[in-house]
């Protein structure tokens, strides 16, 4: 018995290629993409100028120099961590929640183990209110009325990763 095989028709590619138009004589490809217009040009020249003459160009740099912050940072505002360790100290009910009660230290001072009555964001978010509601910042005590949960995200953060 022969044992027949199948030829397989060879494929076209899947890509059709077309002819490049060159930029320069002679053909040479240079691999640079269309230039722009000299009008386009000149007309992104003139647009800070139109802008800088508009009448509403004082209103506009005030809006621009409240900026938001896109990261909530710790390090340069040590402000920010004594506000959350005294609202901590002031509030051992909040800590509590945070950070709970190990059953060694309840059965050392004689006692039941201590436990929250409500979720740790509702704690991060108590916290959050307590730094950023008062910040120096104008901008940021407007994005935390804005997005709270924002900020207890980063006071969640904050107290995991010190």
């Amino acid at each position: 018995m022969v044992k027949a095989t199948k030829l397989k028709a060879s494929k076209p590619p899947n890509k059709t290629t077309t002819p490049v138009e060159s930029s320069q004589a002679g053909g040479k490809r240079t691999g640079r993409g269309r230039r722009k217009p000299a009008a386009a040009i000149a007309n992104e020249a003139q647009l800070p100028q139109q802008i800088e003459s508009s009448d509403d160009s004082h209103e506009a740099t005030e809006n621009l120099t409240l900026k938001v912050p896109a990261r909530i940072v710790w390090d340069k505002y040590p402000e920010r961590t004594e506000r959350l360790l005294d609202y901590l100290d002031a509030r051992p009910d909040v800590a509590l929640k945070l950070f709970g009660d190990s059953t060694q230290a309840a059965k050392s001072d004689g006692r039941s183990k201590l436990t929250a009555k409500s979720n740790k964001a509702a704690a991060y978010l108590q916290l959050a209110e307590a730094i950023f509601s008062i910040d120096k910042d104008g901008a940021v005590r407007a994005d935390f009325a804005a997005n709270p949960n924002k900020y207890a995200k980063a006071v969640d953060n904050y107290i995991a990763n010190t």
